[in-house]
């Protein structure tokens, strides 16, 4: 996939459509080799779940771990997000609040990250 520069975020031309996870565990594999502090080796992707959250899934998370600021989503594709120097993260394409946005992967997989809402 083309990622220009000046990444703008996810559009409406990104949903539904998702990472192969193959791309995603080459990724994961190659930041685990170049931050070993960072992703360690019993680090996984995926954490308990052995896949991308699905299209549709709610995730939920609190603002500053302040139970009375829920922040609710709802995973809508995944993406690569350009960061600098050819760094790229891959993010889940998320509707919050009425628009697109997106959130790391990562963090949406992490122990106190978002949890998928029953």
């Amino acid at each position: 996939m083309w990622m220009n520069e000046e990444d703008e975020g996810p559009t409406a031309a990104d949903v539904g459509r998702f990472i192969p996870n193959s791309e995603l565990l080459k990724w994961h594999q190659e930041m685990q080799l170049q931050f070993p502090q960072i992703f360690t080796p019993d680090d996984k992707l995926f954490g308990i779940h052995d896949d991308q959250h699905a299209m549709g899934t709610k995730l939920l998370t609190y603002f500053d771990d302040d139970p009375n600021k829920p922040m609710r989503c709802i995973v809508k594709g995944s993406r690569w997000n350009q960061e600098f120097d050819g760094y790229k993260e891959p993010v889940y394409v998320i509707l919050i609040g009425g628009e697109l946005s997106q959130i790391a992967l990562t963090s949406a997989h992490e122990d106190g990250g978002w949890k998928i809402e029953d």
